[in-house]
């Protein structure tokens, strides 16, 4: 007995104290709410980055890209033109430091951006050391990509020759008639890009220096031999070809017909439509007797740095030699 009454008076001090400390607010916790929030007709809040996307999202197809392009660029750099009521990058570099020879127009590949990322943007930002002055154009779009589809009723039945192509030839992507209307529209789109470079051009006199790539150079190509545009002072092109094959296979004898400096560089990586003709390339204009023709095979592949920076070491030294503004 005289063990079980202190251990009776200690519990009772115990939940005394224990309600006096509930009893304490200073001491309590705050309250939680567990009552769900009410609905609120109220906007979400609108920090700059969301409200940029919002922007970006609400824009028309040319307006959502350029913005998209240009928000990690310098506003220096970005200027717009407009082709068929669509604005458009063009994205212009200065010369840096005491050499001002001229202005070099760089068209990246079809479908990209002013900004193409790889060789040709990192020509952009560093010829102007060489005394070039950088106009970067939007390229023309490729078309989308069909989506052939089969039923599912169909797809046990027996084939009756639906295959027209050879084996060892890739299936056409579109018919020839709607290949061709495009192809003429993508050369509309460039012959309206290209003329409208005059007035930002004025800013950098000297030579002009054009560098382009892929199917884009197979276009430019095209439209130099046609007169199309005007001949630039040297001619830069980097694995030219056209995915039409009858184009491709002229391409040789419309390069080689061209009169101005041309320097034609071909990767072990190109598109195989632009290996197949680097040979041709190369001894058409010896046949021809092309003025200051110069094929140059690179050892790497451009998704190598190293062969950006051979190209660039080659584009520099020829464009100052062939254009005479050393």
């Amino acid at each position: 007995m005289a063990r079980i009454i202190p251990s009776v008076l200690s519990l009772a001090l115990a939940l005394t104290s224990a309600s006096l400390f509930a009893a304490d607010p200073s001491t309590q916790a705050p309250e939680t709410s567990t009552q769900a929030p009410e609905s609120s007709p109220q906007a979400p809040e609108t920090t700059p980055q969301n409200a940029e996307t919002n922007q970006a999202s609400k824009a028309p197809n040319g307006q959502a890209a350029a913005k998209r392009t240009s928000s990690y660029l310098p506003a220096s750099e970005i200027k717009q033109i407009t082709i068929d009521d669509q604005p458009l990058e063009l994205l212009v570099r200065s010369w840096e430091g005491r050499k001002k020879l001229g202005a070099a127009i760089i068209l990246p590949a079809t479908n990209g951006t002013a900004d193409a990322p790889g060789l040709m943007a990192f020509v952009r930002r560093n010829i102007n050391a060489a005394g070039w002055a950088s106009l970067s154009l939007t390229p023309p779009a490729e078309p989308p990509a069909p989506n052939f589809a089969t039923p599912a009723t169909e797809v046990t039945s027996a084939g009756a020759a639906q295959l027209s192509s050879p084996s060892n030839k890739p299936s056409q992507k579109v018919k020839p008639e709607q290949s061709n209307k495009h192809l003429l529209e993508q050369e509309d789109f460039l012959v309206k890009s290209m003329s409208q470079l005059d007035s930002v051009g004025t800013d950098f006199p000297g030579k002009r220096v054009l560098i382009t790539a892929d199917q884009s150079a197979g276009l430019l190509i095209s439209l130099l031999s046609q007169k199309k545009i005007a001949d630039p002072d040297v001619l830069i092109v980097i694995n030219p070809y056209s995915e039409d094959e009858a184009r491709n296979q002229a391409l040789a004898e419309k390069l080689a017909k061209l009169t101005m400096p041309i320097l034609d560089i071909q990767s072990p990586d190109g598109h195989p439509a632009s290996l197949e003709t680097a040979e041709q390339r190369k001894s058409l204009a010896v046949t021809l007797e092309a003025p200051n023709y110069r094929q140059t095979t690179l050892a790497l592949n451009l998704d190598n740095e190293s062969a950006w920076q051979n190209c660039l070491s080659a584009i520099r030294g020829f464009a100052a030699r062939m254009s005479g503004a050393n």
